[in-house]
Formats: C-alpha cells, sequence, structure tokens
C-alpha cells in the first residue's frame, strides 16, 4: 500500500513538472520562435565555428611563439566580445519599454540597425582575429566558416524582429534573468580561456 501511495505522489509530482514545462514554453510563444528563428540559429552556428577555429588552433598552439598565440588570442576575445555586445543590444532593447515600441513598429529599420553591428563585428572580426589566425597558422586554419555565414544571418534579421510584431503583451513580460537564461547564455560566444 505505502508503494503504491509513492508511485502516485511520484507520477503526480511529474505530472505537475510537464504541465508547468509546457505553461512556461507557451507563455513565452513569442520569445520561443525568435530563439528558434533562422536568424538565431545562424547566429549560433557561426559562433559554433568560429568556437571550432580556437580549439584547432589550441591542438597546434604548441607550434607557436607565446607572441603569436596572445596575438591571435587577443584578436579572438575582442572579437567575441564584439558578437557577444549585439546579442546584449537585442537584450537591453527588449527590457526597454521605448525600444520595445521601435522593434513593433519598426521591425525592419530595428533589423537593418542589428545588421549594421553585425557587419561591423564581421570587419572587426576580418581585421582582429582572422588575419591574425592566418599569419600565425601561414592559412592553415583560417577562421573564414564565421564570415561566410555571416550574410545568412544578416538575411533572416529582418523576419525574426518581425516577430514581435505580434507579441506586444508578451514583450511586456520580459525580465533579465529570463533574457540572460534564455538568449544571452546560450548564444553568447565564449572567451578564449572557456575553449579546449
Amino acid at each position: 500500500m505505502r508503494l503504491l501511495s509513492y508511485i502516485t505522489g511520484f507520477i503526480l509530482i511529474l505530472t505537475s513538472i510537464s504541465i508547468d514545462a509546457q505553461t512556461k514554453n507557451t507563455a513565452y510563444w513569442g520569445l520561443t520562435q525568435f530563439l528558434n528563428s533562422d536568424f538565431i540559429q545562424k547566429f549560433e552556428e557561426a559562433r559554433n565555428r568560429a568556437e571550432q577555429s580556437v580549439s584547432d588552433f589550441k591542438r597546434i598552439q604548441s607550434e607557436f611563439s607565446e607572441e603569436d598565440i596572445t596575438a591571435v588570442m587577443d584578436g579572438y576575445n575582442a572579437s567575441a566580445e564584439r558578437f557577444n555586445q549585439i546579442m546584449y543590444k537585442v537584450k537591453d532593447d527588449l527590457l526597454d519599454k521605448q525600444k520595445r515600441k521601435f522593434i513593433i513598429q519598426f521591425a525592419d529599420d530595428y533589423a537593418r540597425q542589428i545588421e549594421g553591428e553585425l557587419n561591423r563585428a564581421k570587419d572587426f572580426y576580418a581585421d582582429s582575429y582572422q588575419r591574425q589566425l592566418v599569419r600565425v597558422t601561414d592559412g592553415r586554419i583560417t577562421g573564414t566558416p564565421l564570415l561566410v555565414l555571416l550574410p545568412e544571418i544578416i538575411k533572416y534579421g529582418k523576419m525574426a524582429f518581425q516577430i514581435f510584431q505580434q507579441i506586444k503583451a508578451e514583450m511586456k513580460k520580459y525580465n533579465e534573468s529570463m533574457l540572460e537564461e534564455f538568449l544571452i547564455i546560450p548564444n553568447r560566444f565564449k572567451s578564449w580561456n572557456e575553449l579546449s
């Protein structure tokens, strides 16, 4: 009898957890759509490729001088920070009442602003990290795959930000910790020291 009550209690707990998870997912339908958009997916893919180039470099870094390693590391960290600043900008804008209104009313204009930020980050990446990486490895590792993906990221930005036009009420519920957890942490570029 006792075992049956434990099993019943366990099933009730699992059911309530499942219902709670479903409620959370539907409560923020728009944010879920944005996080699953091609814009975010391509951003994540570009980030993974940039991080992979660091891992590839670290496997052969013993071949290079400390000065060269530092140049590549500094170029990567500065570039990663540029891309991270874009995600932080989106987060801050989603939390700011006036910026939310702008995103809702002028999604295309907002997408163009983010496009400009991405292009500046791309140019910085090419000048700072990629140039050092190619120089030090004599072209064995190029870091180019990130640059190839950026036009796709930009192309999908317009559609991604239009999602927010449909969810005005939901956007008011966003808070700092939620956007940090779901937007920033999964999408941010890791620093050099975080990558193996």
